[in-house]
């Protein structure tokens, strides 16, 4: 007759207690890598909603390709985020007079992605979409060239200074249409441009990155061509 010998409780208990320690420490990770996909989705599709509302505008316009057609006659945000509006199936607009309730959380500081432990404000006008993604607008230099100085400012967004104690500044010609924000949870956070907020500027001729990193277009740009988000890792109370 054949016995059979079992496991002892001892054991059983040091398996278990194996298999949980694993556990701690993949998953994490795996619950990292899920949620980033889950943004990098979300970007995609969010960014070509931007395209799309471009392209059906242009076309209405009968001029292809170019931008400005949704910015030319805009006087603020507002005219640009209506003429956005009007090409983006299902979404609710929320111009900066709004005051109803879909409309009333959409004003919070994001994490900048370059510049160390510094913010900037998300606000509106903006457009929610139906995946609970926002599109925030700003109006800049009407795509026209428009002469624009401002202050210098160093690796970490801290203002850069002459000998004398003056600012150093610069001035160049721009002829940006102006910028878009994406953000593809909205108000939730964690709000780090680079992760789940991104910003782009739009000229006539093209969308591309900022001017600077610091609004994550980077990092766009890497998830558009295959790659991956590219953002800091800093640590905030959550």
């Amino acid at each position: 007759m054949i016995k059979f010998k079992g496991f002892t409780l001892a054991e059983v208990l040091i398996t278990l207690g194996i298999i949980g320690v694993v556990a701690a420490m993949t998953l994490p990770s795996l619950i990292a890598n899920y949620k980033e996909k889950e943004v990098i989705t979300k970007a995609k599709k969010d960014y070509s909603i931007v395209l799309q509302a471009l392209k059906l505008a242009q076309a209405d316009a009968g001029i292809p390709g170019d931008n400005s057609v949704l910015y030319a006659g805009a006087e603020t945000a507002n005219d640009v985020a209506t003429n956005f509006s009007k090409y983006i199936s299902n979404g609710h607009l929320c111009l900066s007079t709004s005051n109803d309730k879909l409309c009333k959380d959409l004003n919070y500081q994001a994490l900048m992605s370059s510049y160390k432990n510094k913010y900037s404000r998300l606000s509106l006008p903006a457009i929610i979409l139906p995946d609970n993604g926002v599109i925030f607008f700003s109006l800049g230099n009407k795509c026209v060239d428009t002469v624009v100085t401002g202050t210098s400012l160093d690796s970490d967004g801290n203002m850069i200074y002459n000998p004398d104690g003056t600012p150093v500044t610069w001035t160049q010609t721009r002829n940006d249409c102006g910028a878009i924000y994406i953000d593809v949870n909205g108000p939730k956070r964690p709000n780090k441009f680079g992760y789940d907020a991104f910003g782009v500027t739009v000229w006539a001729d093209k969308i591309g990155k900022s001017q600077w990193n610091v609004f994550g277009s980077n990092s766009l740009f890497s998830i558009l061509s295959g790659g991956k988000l590219q953002y800091k890792n800093v640590e905030e109370d959550d």
